[in-house]
């Protein structure tokens, strides 16, 4: 018998529009500046909305980096924004922002990027409070659809595993990192860290660090037919590398879940080539499923 069709599908994003929970970010974000600062919290407001304005009007030197580089662009997830700003605060050399560097140092916070960690989990933290089904509608009959297509499904990300589980049950959906679950699920999977070297591939005039240890191993363990995610850096700089190389671990199918914010450079031209499909909703791999398997026939 056949082994199944193994999908490696990202969550953030994929299970999730991450919309409202960039805002809840925003918010606490705005809420933490205004506690470090003793400010009105209407200017920090302002102050906070008009340095992301010129963060994202230049989104091709900002974005989520843990380590200095940038491990993510702003425009390609509205979750990068707050992490950008921390990056920014920490070495921008205006009086605004200098003004909250400062203070976030005073309030206690041992940097700017321990602070931009403490905003996303606090942000996130209440999104799930204030919207306990947050997961995206129809996700039990699309699961149920791709089971009946032939595929097995392991869901890997950076959020922790406990999350998931959580997301997916109010779902209806049992998840377990343990294999024979109905649905298996790989969290704290570091795909955002960057290893030694600063090897990368160019994407629309964009330089993407490929050196990703943690996800490497995620992959050369699972040995995906498909991936999909929705943050080209994070999700599908890496697999697209692995076969660029011939590594025999390397998915055959890469697909981009897209969104309203999904910037050009990926869409346009589909990342130089590097996305073989492009989907609205995760139940859509039905058909990228039924594709492959038409094009496989045909060349048979």
């Amino acid at each position: 018998m056949p082994r199944p069709f193994k999908i490696l599908s990202d969550f953030d994003g994929v299970w999730t529009d991450q919309a409202v929970e960039a805002q809840c970010v925003r918010r606490f974000a705005i809420d933490a500046l205004t506690t470090a600062t003793g400010s009105p919290r209407a200017s920090v407001e302002a102050d906070y909305d008009a340095m992301i304005r010129d963060i994202v009007a230049r989104p091709g030197v900002h974005g989520w980096a843990p380590d200095g580089r940038i491990s993510a662009y702003v425009d390609e997830d509205p979750l990068c924004e707050c992490s950008a700003l921390c990056s920014f605060l920490d070495r921008a050399d205006e009086p605004t922002p200098r003004r909250y560097r400062q203070a976030v140092l005073d309030a206690g916070h041992a940097s700017l990027g321990a602070f931009g960690e403490f905003c996303f989990h606090g942000g996130t933290g209440q999104f799930r409070e204030e919207h306990p089904a947050c997961i995206v509608a129809g996700a039990r009959d699309m699961l149920d659809a791709l089971h009946d297509a032939g595929a097995e499904l392991v869901v890997v990300s950076n959020s922790a595993t406990e999350k998931l589980v959580a997301f997916f049950a109010a779902a209806g959906i049992t998840a377990s990192e343990h294999p024979g679950a109905e649905l298996r699920v790989r969290g704290a999977a570091g795909k955002w860290f960057l290893g030694e070297t600063d090897r990368s591939i160019s994407i629309g005039g964009r330089s993407i660090h490929v050196d990703r240890p943690r996800y490497r191993a995620v992959i050369t363990d699972e040995r995906p037919d498909l991936v999909i995610g929705d943050v080209f850096s994070l999700d599908l700089a890496l697999p697209h590398a692995m076969r660029l190389e011939g590594d025999a671990a390397a998915p055959s199918t890469l697909t981009l879940r897209r969104h309203g914010h999904t910037p050009g450079w990926v869409l346009d031209g589909r990342a130089g080539g590097a996305i073989d499909a492009v989907v609205d909703q995760v139940g859509d791999l039905v058909d990228v499923i039924a594709s492959r398997a038409d094009r496989r026939e045909t060349s048979g």
